[in-house]
This record gives structure tokens, sequence and C-alpha cells, in this order.
């Protein structure tokens, strides 16, 4: 039995969202004399707060959500990611304010990117770059684990809870999608292995992209070493059920995701040319 209170709850942050993600938004930045968005990096940030407003009524309430940079204990540093969920509680280089916000791959819960309309080319330029993002998940020097699901060791190549999830959320994909499942895969670069592709891809207009599965649809391109299928959830005239399927899938890749503990001394490295912790 669904709860009604929830679903009301749900509903009116769904209708929320579309209406400023979808009209607000570009009715605020629209010039009506240039027929142009005027403050294009304003309206970007704008849709960036949206997003995340709506994001975090669906995330564990542990989670905080930013943008910013992933980094890893042995340099890495991502490209700059709109959307960043993360544990606040383990993120101690986490930078406050105006400035520039760093977070430990650790303790990073999911990652995602926000768009108005894609084309082609520039979809498949998020789906890589979120990708490459995706990767650094296997950049940790000790991975230890406080928090997982399942019992077991670091093991990002058969489960995808050890994986930073990614998510694309966009207005509308504006090219031929009807045959976006078989079509997907091509748009990767060669390098990229299928567990480090998109978990979710949200467009309000064409549907939730995820992955089939005998039970009907799940947010993870890998499972156990399987590689699954693309499978778009289409909306209904005029409906939110694709948006309340996204909603739902997003809440179980975060609160399954693993929790690492971020080395600090892994970070910093050897001070003075000997090692910060001593045995």
């Amino acid at each position: 039995m669904a709860s009604e209170v929830f679903n009301a709850l749900l509903k009116e942050r769904i209708d929320i969202f579309k209406s400023a993600f979808s009209s607000v938004s570009t009715e605020v930045f629209y010039d009506q004399i240039t027929k142009r968005l005027r403050h294009t990096s304003e309206y970007g940030t704008f849709r960036e707060a949206i997003v995340r407003d709506f994001l975090k009524f669906v995330v564990p309430r542990s989670l905080d959500l930013s943008t910013g940079f992933v980094i890893t204990s042995m340099n890495d540093v991502s490209t700059q990611c709109d959307i960043i969920i993360f544990d606040s509680s383990m993120t101690p280089l986490y930078v406050e304010g105006d400035r520039q916000r760093f977070f430990p791959v650790e303790s990073i819960f999911c990652i995602g990117e926000v768009k108005s309309t894609l084309g082609k080319s520039q979809f498949a330029d998020a789906l890589n770059k979120l990708a490459k993002i995706k990767m650094l998940s296997e950049r940790i020097s000790h991975p230890t684990i406080i928090r997982k699901g399942t019992p077991g060791p670091f093991d990002p190549l058969n489960n995808p809870n050890d994986l930073v999830p990614s998510i694309l959320i966009c207005q509308k994909l504006d090219f031929d999608i009807s045959n976006l499942e078989a079509d997907i895969d091509e748009m990767y670069d060669f390098s990229i292995e299928h567990r480090h592709k998109h978990n979710l891809i949200l467009s309000i207009e064409d549907g939730v992209l995820a992955y089939a599965s005998e039970g009907g649809f799940l947010p993870y391109p890998s499972l156990a070493g399987v590689n699954l299928k693309n499978q778009l959830f289409r909306p209904t005239e005029g409906g939110v059920c694709h948006i309340r399927a996204f909603a739902m899938l997003v809440f179980m890749i975060t609160a399954s995701k693993t929790l690492f503990y971020p080395e600090i001394s892994d970070y910093l490295g050897r001070l003075g040319g000997s090692s910060l912790i001593q045995s």
C-alpha cells in the first residue's frame, strides 16, 4: 500500500521542479526584445540550484549537495561538476562560500550535469565528461569502507555501489531518439568501460534512461560484471511518471552507495621527506 502523504508531497515537489526548470527559469532570463537568453551563466546557475533543491527531497537527509571538483589522493582533479552529492561529515577538504569547492572522491555519493536542450554532439560530450569523472572512483589509494550495503571488499568491477553514480538532467534531447537505447553506447569514447557509463539520464520532455533488468528498471550499467542494456521510460502525455521514476532511482543509488574513509595522510603525502604518520 502506497503512502498518500508521501506521494502528495513528491507530486508537489515534482510540479515545482518541472515548472521552475522548464518555464520560470526561461521567463526570468529570456529577453523578449532580442529573442535571446540574457546572462547565460546566471541562467545555468539558476537551473542548477533548482535541480539541487529537488534532489534534496529525494536523497538521504545525511547527504548534502553542491557544485565543484572531485579530487583523489593520487593527485587527480576532475573538471567541474554541476551537481555533487556528498557526505559532509566525511568531507574535510570542502571549501565553503564563493571559493572553489573540492571533494575527496571517497565521500562523494553522486555527480551530475544540468543542461538545457542538447544536440547529439553536446549530449555525447556530457556523457563522456561524466564517465571520465566516474572513473576516479577507482583511484583510491587505500579503500577503507565505513558503510556498505553488501558485505565484502572494495570491488568496483562487480559492485556498482563502490562506484560514484552519475546523472544527467536536461530539458530536451534535440535529435532523433527513436533508437536511443541502441545508439547511446556509440556516443561514448572507446576507452570508456561500460561500468563507468551513466546511471540515470532525465530529459523532462523525453523520459528517463536507465537499464533493463528482469525486475524491470535499474540505475546500474553493470551488475556482478554483467553489462545491462539501456532502457528509455517515456512520459505519458503531460504526465510526470518518468520524473517519479527518476526520483525513486536517485534515492536508490545514493542510499546504497558505499561510504569510504578519506585517508588524509594519503592526501597530504610526506612532510619533510618522511611519512606524516609513523607506524
